[in-house]
């Protein structure tokens, strides 16, 4: 790859193994400027940073290959980073607020394997989240949804394997982020956690079923019950401002019952869409899952 200055903005993936090039672990670009071409990478957070990683990567000192990308398309994905990152924003501020009730991890591994970079992102994760105590036994963080001995830091490092699959798919969910602070409440609540767990091997993970004074969590089916009568109350809101096209369905003989369904405006169908992704605990926005 040529390091010559370009008049335009040049995108590339950098790829790891599997990785199609719709989906690259990493977006890069070279943008001109008065001083020479900067390189960058697209952050999880879809914020541009200069980053040594194109040219080094160009040179052969990162593995994976380079794959330029048209702006077109480099832009499409730099837009569905930034809207995956609002629903993990979302996410964030519900788990700093205490929303959710905790689980507290098992040491263990889940499956695949961690290469060097992802071996770091992991740490930095699993090390960077707010401390709830450190003692005898080491230091526990969390991130207001899970709560975890920082040792298992030190197994990823030194095996290469991923923390146990419902955190690892956690952490991948949050895009590798956590909140900053938590509430006061929500780290008393996990200290409490890592207070009560059982010191012996192979004991039940410990977990609040609830968010202490709330309701636990819907069921599957209380979820669906609600679902059913936001979709009566939906109908019912737009039934008289509807478009009523029978003659347009004449061999649909319930056309009369879900007429709504089928001809609703683009805003009541946004409306719904959104309503009912929250109800059965999706972010409302993008239908991303906010309680793994």
């Amino acid at each position: 790859m040529s390091t010559a200055d370009v008049s335009e903005v040049a995108y590339f993936a950098r790829l790891r193994e599997g990785d199609p090039v719709t989906a690259p672990s990493w977006l890069l670009r070279r943008v001109p400027s008065p001083d020479g071409p900067v390189d960058e990478l697209l952050g999880r957070d879809g914020v541009w940073r200069p980053s040594p990683m194109l040219a080094a990567t160009g040179r052969g000192e990162l593995p994976g290959p380079l794959k330029p990308l048209v702006s077109v398309f480099a832009v499409a994905l730099e837009s569905a980073v930034r809207r995956e990152y609002e629903a993990v924003s979302r996410a964030l501020a519900r788990q700093r607020a205490g929303e959710f009730p905790l689980r507290l991890a098992v040491p263990g591994y889940g499956s695949g394997y961690l290469d060097a970079e992802a071996r770091a992102e992991m740490v930095a994760f699993l090390t960077g989240a707010p401390l709830v105590v450190s003692g005898p036994d080491g230091a526990y963080r969390t991130d207001g949804m899970w709560v975890w001995p920082e040792s298992i830091a030190d197994s990823v490092l030194a095996t290469g394997l991923p923390p146990e699959d419902e955190l690892f798919l956690h952490i991948e969910d949050r895009a590798f982020c956590h909140p900053e602070e938590l509430e006061k409440v929500v780290l008393d609540r996990a200290r409490f956690l890592v207070e009560s767990a059982p010191r012996t091997e192979g004991a039940e993970r410990v977990r609040e079923f609830s968010v202490p004074g709330m309701p636990p969590p819907p069921t599957t089916e209380e979820r669906l019950g609600e679902l059913a009568g936001w979709h009566s109350e939906w109908q019912g809101r737009h039934a008289g401002s509807t478009p009523y096209r029978a003659e347009e369905h004449p061999d649909d003989e319930d056309y009369e019952r879900h007429h709504v369904d089928v001809e609703a405006s683009a805003e009541a169908e946004t409306e719904y869409t959104a309503k009912a992704r929250q109800i059965m605990g999706l972010d409302p926005k993008t239908g991303r899952r906010v309680d793994l």
